[in-house]
């Protein structure tokens, strides 16, 4: 039963989430945008698990406590357990930067597990993945400050100079 229920929860989810990331977001594939899908559960007020699943895309930086926190804009839809849909989410969401990777054209993060609230209910997001692909035919798009922010990934240097070169590679993105 437990399974179906699931199955259930899923499906309501799947459905949900592309009609509110349609209608209240960046394509998740927007080459000018640094996106990542997330996917979340909370405890539901039948003491079930419920789930949060829609797309964040990133608009800045911050470092917050010491850590480097990517900040977007959050759009998806929240479940309860028995597959009812409560309703759509569209707000901001910080999620920390556990590890993040560039070349002359890409940008890959890996993104912490954390709690946050939303709409009222406390959810834990799971690890993520975001990240783009700069490239625009054969010539990346952002290639100045791509180079610049992957020197930083690869040595040890504060947090505000990697929120900060972040924050360039998501400057020149958005102007293109």
């Amino acid at each position: 039963m437990k399974m179906k229920q699931l199955l259930t929860l899923a499906s309501t989810i799947v459905a949900l989430c592309g009609s509110a990331t349609a209608a209240g977001a960046q394509d998740h594939d927007d080459p000018n945008a640094i996106t990542a899908r997330v996917h979340s559960t909370f405890v539901d007020q039948a003491g079930g698990l419920g789930v949060l699943a829609g797309d964040m895309t990133v608009v800045r930086f911050e470092v917050r406590n010491g850590a480097v926190m990517a900040v977007g804009a959050l759009v998806g839809a929240l479940a309860d357990s028995a597959g009812n849909v409560l309703g759509t989410v569209d707000q901001e969401l910080a999620l920390p930067i556990a590890h993040a990777a560039s070349t002359c054209n890409q940008l890959r993060m890996d993104l912490g597990a954390t709690d946050a609230e939303v709409p009222e209910t406390l959810v834990r997001f799971d690890p993520e993945v975001a990240g783009f692909d700069s490239h625009d035919g054969t010539t990346p798009k952002a290639l100045a400050v791509l180079r610049a922010a992957g020197k930083l990934l690869r040595n040890s240097h504060p947090s505000d100079a990697l929120a900060a070169a972040l924050n360039e590679v998501t400057a020149a993105m958005a102007a293109k």
